[in-house]
């Protein structure tokens, strides 16, 4: 075996470890980590921050609260992460309710993600939600 041919298989070898394969096929995973946003505001259109925001699945009852990160900009907040992955179907996309509330108010909305890939995704859902 030649040097080009070992550092072939080499990162051959690297890619692999990296795969992952669902019903349609095999694909690369990243390492970074995924997470899904939405924006808060006040029915003025103003940023709401400082909301605790909880998903539930309604196919089997489970709930959580969502990590917010804290270097989001103002009214931004986690709906679904690549953490949540395990918690909802991983054959098939997922609806998910999120709810929000704080001092301002509260939201709830209705969201469809897909949690079959390597990261989760948003199929539907609001980009922002009305604190009330």
């Amino acid at each position: 075996m030649n040097l080009r041919h070992a550092a072939a298989v080499g990162l051959l070898s690297v890619a692999l470890a990296g795969c992952s394969s669902t019903p349609s096929g095999p694909y690369l995973c990243t390492d970074i980590y995924a997470y899904l946003t939405a924006i808060a505001v006040d029915t003025a259109g103003q940023p709401v921050s400082g909301l605790t925001i909880r998903d539930s699945v309604p196919r089997t009852g489970a709930a959580w609260d969502e990590t917010q990160q804290p270097v989001l900009s103002a009214g931004s907040v986690v709906i679904f992460s690549d953490g949540d992955q395990q918690r909802v179907s991983r054959t098939r996309t997922e609806p998910v309710t999120v709810s929000g509330h704080g001092t301002a108010g509260s939201f709830s909305a209705s969201y469809v993600f897909d949690a079959t890939g390597c990261h989760v995704e948003k199929v539907s859902g609001p980009d922002s939600v009305v604190v009330r």
